[in-house]
């Protein structure tokens, strides 16, 4: 009898550890197909965090280097920033989005295209490594929401 209820607490905790969120989750990351010759390209994703972390570094065999970047200043003098990590505020949303953060990729070894996918990993401070899939959509073609 003993034996059955210990059995019954551990499958039961283990099904609501399936219910929980996940502590991180990184949704709708994708970029653009790259056009001519260019070797970069940026991506952008959504990031949220039941506690807060910070993206410090991201990688990918696609690329020869990758940072992390947000653009700054007004429409007449936009510029880029090379930022050392990204805060996620705990129980926040974070868009990386065209108009501000995003992981920079520098030096491509191919060309991005539309319809295909790639792998980046992220790396956080508190949760690790996180793999991603990237989509790669059209040069004009709406980006994905959730």
């Amino acid at each position: 009898m003993v034996r059955r209820w210990g059995w019954t607490i551990v499958l039961t905790a283990a099904l609501a550890s399936c219910t929980r969120p996940a502590a991180l989750e990184v949704t709708d990351a994708w970029s653009r197909e790259t056009v001519g010759q260019s070797a970069n390209a940026a991506v952008f994703m959504t990031v949220r965090s039941r506690t807060a972390d910070r993206l410090i570094g991201a990688s990918t065999p696609l690329a020869r280097k990758t940072d992390l970047m947000t653009m700054e200043g007004g429409s007449a003098a936009m510029g880029m920033k090379y930022l050392d990590s990204i805060d996620i505020p705990a129980n926040a949303t974070v868009r990386l989005n065209p108009a501000g953060l995003h992981v920079w990729l520098a030096g491509l070894n191919r060309p991005l295209q539309r319809g295909q996918t790639f792998a980046l990993t992220l790396v956080f401070e508190n949760a690790g490594e996180r793999r991603v899939d990237v989509s790669i959509i059209g040069a004009t073609s709406a980006p994905p929401s959730r």
